[in-house]
């Protein structure tokens, strides 16, 4: 995660440990480091808690990250507590600021920190402002995705441009790659599906990689192709968050039974009760009863 682009050991432990974590293998990622956790660097040990944060297993990084905890890994346990404390979102990105303001921040975990809470947010123009004008692909990568959840996809697809430039060949430019033409539509989403069949083969399929080929099957209207790409990655992690909601998604398109339909839905609620899907789709719920109430009033 360091500031400045080096050449990487492509044999050490710190490149398995973030690669694993750039293609959602996070438990992968989580045993690289294990082994080596008490002579770990800072740097090695931040992949190890990232990925405990995707996991949903944040109280370890709280446990191991005292709140006197004077390196960079203090990052992390903010961003465990802004996931488990959302009321004290402010105070907690206040902290944050506070650090990307006044540290070198060699390692860039404050900088990725502060705008992982942003977007979790949903404030994705201040997430860009803290990333803005970094080489570092990790920055970028994340940049790239809040683009695209602004719909920015020229922008992102010219930020992905310059990773290229940086390293063409590295996972985040790829993945970035994948995700720009996803975006862009059909002509572009076999490019995105050869990516994540390339890191499958290359690696191992995880729910990450599947669930990117799916979305690809599902705009493509392959959606047998689809149906069996998420039913592997249910054996991967069976409660998995994306994979509920493009199952759904293709039950909706396949005209399965609102039985099946009610199913996923009850699990997303059930594990992600606070998820931005979840507490999107009660909105909508809610009102649209309203104008159904008020319609019925009106007719009255």
């Amino acid at each position: 995660m360091s500031k400045i682009l080096q050449e990487e050991d492509t044999n050490s432990t710190l490149f398995y440990a973030r690669n694993e974590y750039y293609i959602g293998n996070f438990l992968g990622s989580v045993n690289f480091v294990l082994p080596e956790q008490g002579t770990a660097s800072t740097e090695l040990l931040s992949y190890m808690y990232l990925s405990y944060l995707a996991i949903d297993s944040g109280r370890l990084v709280a446990s191991y990250v005292k709140e006197n905890n004077e390196t960079p890994l203090l990052a992390l346990r903010y961003v465990h507590e802004a996931f488990e404390q959302p009321d004290n979102i402010e105070d907690i990105l206040s902290k944050l600021m506070d650090k990307v303001s006044t540290e070198e921040d060699e390692t860039n975990i404050w900088h990725i920190a502060a705008a992982l809470v942003y977007c979790y947010n949903n404030q994705f123009e201040n997430a860009l402002k803290i990333l803005h004008g970094s080489n570092n692909l990790e920055s970028m990568a994340l940049s790239v995705q809040c683009l695209l959840r602004l719909n920015r996809v020229d922008l992102a697809k010219q930020l992905t441009g310059k990773m290229q430039e940086i390293s063409d060949d590295h996972t985040l430019t790829q993945l970035a790659q994948a995700w720009v033409a996803l975006s862009t539509g059909t002509e572009q989403m076999q490019d995105a599906f050869h990516i994540f069949q390339e890191f499958c083969e290359k690696y191992k399929p995880t729910p990450l990689l599947l669930n990117g080929q799916a979305v690809v099957h599902i705009g493509l209207e392959r959606y047998e192709e689809a149906d069996a790409v998420l039913r592997e990655s249910l054996t991967k992690k069976h409660n998995d968050y994306d994979t509920l909601i493009n199952l759904m998604v293709l039950a909706h398109l396949t005209g399965k039974s609102s039985e099946t339909i009610t199913r996923y839905w009850d699990q997303l609620q059930q594990f992600y009760p606070k998820s931005e899907f979840i507490t999107d789709m009660e909105k909508k719920s809610a009102e649209f009863d309203k104008l159904c109430l008020q319609y019925s009033v009106e007719t009255n």
